[in-house]
């Protein structure tokens, strides 16, 4: 054998290794960093639509009459007529009767007097809270909007 032939060492081989270690280990927690954002992504697109079906839902009531439009509620605490879980439409919008809870959520709104006292507008906050206290995959969404309606005072 001459004297020009070598190999690896010992120590260049574990050298290699614990190099190559570091970045895998690097790389799984990217992952993980990467599927914590996916699901908060998921739950806010989630929240956002709950909200908005509020919205639309709070739209078709009449500030008179509908006692979810009367001013009050509250978005911090549960207030009867201003909150609730929502359910979830099995595919026959005519058999309210087959809807399911829509797990992991609870709506709270609150409706204030409008802009400039306009007897005709309501302002109201929507809040949706996920069940899931973890908010680095999930996290409260508030939803502010104006409503239009026939006019009513505020008490």
């Amino acid at each position: 054998m001459s004297n020009n032939e070598r190999g690896f060492t010992i120590v260049e081989a574990v050298v290699a290794m614990m190099v190559c270690t570091i970045g895998l280990v690097a790389m799984a927690e990217l992952m993980a960093v990467t599927l914590r954002l996916q699901q908060l992504g998921r739950n806010s697109t989630s929240a956002v639509r709950l909200a908005q079906d509020r919205v639309d839902e709070l739209t078709t009531l009449n500030f008179a009459t509908a006692p979810s439009m009367a001013c009050g509620g509250s978005i911090d605490a549960n207030v009867a007529n201003y909150n609730d879980t929502p359910l979830e439409d099995n595919g026959t919008p005519d058999d309210p009767a087959d809807d399911t809870l829509t797990k992991g959520y609870t709506v709270r709104w609150m409706v204030a007097a409008g802009p400039d006292a306009d007897l005709n507008l309501r302002t109201v906050t929507i809040r949706v809270i996920p069940d899931v206290n973890d908010r680095r995959t999930a996290s409260p969404y508030d939803l502010v909007t104006i409503i239009r309606g026939v006019a009513a005072a505020c008490p």
